[in-house]
């Protein structure tokens, strides 16, 4: 009999990482056996081999289909992960490989401006042609800003606008790059888990590693603009997008909903003001203010922990069951009433989204990297035993999980289409539309997402030349 375990559990690769471009017309995927780039509108692919292919990449990025920057990793990696190798796929050769002596988290390309994330930095480079003058790669370095553990990558660029983690957890610092001025806002009490600047860099959307709530600010004047509810249980929160117009803002979790808030009208004018929040204003680094002052309440941090993980304590007052997952609403919730009373849950009032809808999470095996889930060993006491083989931790992700929920909207859908990427063993490309339903009693428009369509974008989509 064959007890020999295979060397590969599925006939199609994993994604380890998934990256739109500046203009979100391109995704590119890093796989455990190269690398795959497709068009956003469509799905089709544009770019199937690596430079190098068969060996595993983690972090991938380019700029269109011609530039391209990727990192090492997985099981079996195509190079160091503390190197970036930049290539000219016109002329098909690498331009530069760059060396940052520790592991590189995450790459951003723009027109503009090249930025690596390290662990408790990001380095900014401008681009410059090399010895030939054929191409330009990063070589020029622009700046390099220290942050907070920053273990989820976190990092986005507009313009000359760049938005990192604070030092201190839960500060958002708001970078120019043209003139290197630097300001800090105070978005949460934890730290962070996503962000996201809107495309003309004035609008900035948070969210915190408890994931209930969803912060807007102006990056402009630094005040908070808007604050959603997603929900009261705990969640991972994988993605943020702001609309091309900055009327919406969408948002995807572990809990499998992709929810759409609306930016169009303030909701801090319309939330009742026993329920404000606290004023929150940009923060100097070396200021008393920094700190967070004796007896303040973020309610950010006051969530009920997620059923799966934590059980309610007996004869908690917890808000009704459909407040637990934030169901889309085209109206005040109908619990708002209940604020009034002393006592009741802030979340009776609080906004949330305008529409909602399950979107694909996948069906990843616990070792959706395709390695045995058991390695046979041999126990001290000399008896046979089986250890589990834990997944390689993929930069942004480390918990060891498969990128999902990957949001962009359509750049020409008018704020009324946005793509969702999943990766990992079960990737999967969708697309969603918000149909109009109307118009609400204060004259606004009441929309639907509705999905659209989907592909499996990594099985093979057309014949190749030898099977015609």
């Amino acid at each position: 009999m064959d007890t020999r375990q295979p060397l590969q559990l599925s006939l199609e690769p994993a994604v380890l990482s998934i990256s739109f471009n500046e203009l979100s017309t391109r995704f590119i995927c890093g796989l455990d056996n190269g690398v795959r780039a497709f068009r956003s509108n469509d799905c089709i692919r544009t770019l199937k081999e690596a430079p190098e292919p068969g060996k595993g990449i983690a972090v991938a990025s380019s700029l269109d289909d011609r530039h391209l920057a990727i990192v090492g990793g997985g099981r079996s990696p195509n190079g160091s992960p503390n190197k970036l190798e930049f290539w000219d796929n016109l002329l098909a050769k690498k331009v530069t490989e760059l060396d940052f002596a520790e592991q590189i988290l995450s790459i951003r390309m723009t027109c503009r401006i090249f930025a690596v994330v390290l662990r408790e930095r990001t380095i900014c480079f401008r681009y410059a042609a090399l010895a030939g003058g054929e191409t330009q790669a990063p070589a020029k370095v622009l700046g390099l800003y220290d942050t907070a553990a920053n273990l989820h990558a976190l990092c986005c660029i507009r313009a000359d606008i760049m938005a990192l983690p604070g030092i201190t957890p839960g500060q958002v610092q708001i970078v120019w790059l043209n003139d290197k001025t630097k300001k800090l806002i105070r978005a949460h009490s934890s730290e962070l888990r996503q962000m996201d600047l809107s495309k003309d860099g004035h609008v900035l959307a948070t969210a915190s590693k408890q994931g209930t709530l969803i912060r807007v600010f102006s990056t402009s004047t630094l005040s908070q603009t808007h604050e959603f509810r997603r929900g009261v249980d705990s969640a991972i929160i994988y993605s943020l997008s702001i609309s091309p117009s900055n009327q919406l803002v969408a948002s995807t979790s572990d809990k499998g909903t992709l929810h759409i808030y609306d930016l169009r009208s303030s909701s801090t004018e319309e939330t009742p003001k026993l329920h404000l929040p606290r004023k929150r204003s940009s923060l100097s680094r070396n200021t008393a203010s920094a700190r967070p002052r004796q007896g303040s309440i973020d309610f950010d941090t006051h969530s009920i922990p997620s059923a799966s993980s934590s059980p309610r304590t007996a004869g908690f007052y917890g808000p009704p069951t459909d407040l637990a997952h934030a169901p889309p609403v085209h109206a005040p919730s109908p619990f708002a009433a209940l604020a009034k009373f002393p006592g009741m849950p802030r979340a009776f009032s609080d906004v949330r989204s305008i529409t909602s809808i399950s979107y694909h999470t996948g069906a990843d095996p616990p070792n959706w990297q395709g390695q045995p889930a058991y390695t046979t060993t041999t126990l001290p006491n000399g008896q046979k035993g089986r250890v589990k083989n834990p997944n390689v931790p993929v930069p942004g992700w480390p918990d060891g999980r498969p990128p999902k929920g990957v949001l962009a909207w359509d750049p020409e859908g008018g704020d009324r289409r946005i793509w969702c990427v999943g990766g990992g063993a079960d990737a999967r490309w969708e697309r969603f539309e918000l149909i109009e339903l109307g118009q609400t009693e204060d004259g606004g428009t009441r929309l639907k997402i509705v999905n659209a369509g989907f592909r499996r974008y990594l099985t093979r989509q057309f014949p190749e030349k030898e099977d015609i």
